[in-house]
């Protein structure tokens, strides 16, 4: 084996180590990507109910929908709503959320809980959810 074959052999080790790392790099951005892609949905939901304020009303006040429409639409908020927080508690988990974000989590839930049109959404919901947010809806206050 003469030294170009080898000088060669060792170009191409360092060439495949160099790009092993390339893919595992842009892999792992990705993946942090589509984290932050799925977490951004619930809020655009949410956003579509933010200018509706006679549906929190609504829900804040236990009356209920007029019309099959309506009945839709405060389903559809709530579910939005609990998908948002099913995001932030991913991120409890996964350990980008801190405790300040926790604590703020756990008072949201808190609060929309006590709004009494909200429970007889949240039989339906409850059991879809993940064991940490059902743990944080069970220590309402």
């Amino acid at each position: 084996m003469s030294t170009l074959d080898i000088f060669a052999a060792g170009i191409t080790i360092v060439l495949f180590i160099v790009m092993g790392f390339k893919i595992y790099k842009n892999t792992k951005q990705m993946r942090g990507t589509e984290k932050k892609s799925r977490s951004n949905s619930p809020e655009a939901l949410m956003h579509d109910f933010i200018d509706q304020p006679e549906l929190w009303i609504k829900l804040a006040k236990g009356i209920s929908a007029t019309s099959p429409e309506e009945e839709v639409r405060l389903t559809l908020m709530v579910n939005a709503a609990f998908q948002g927080f099913e995001s932030q508690c991913e991120q409890a988990e996964d350990g980008t959320l801190d405790d300040t974000g926790i604590l703020a989590l756990e008072e949201a839930v808190h609060r929309i809980c006590a709004m009494p049109g909200v429970e007889k959404y949240l039989v339906n919901l409850k059991p879809d959810l993940s064991q940490r947010l059902q743990t944080i809806i069970d220590q309402k206050s």
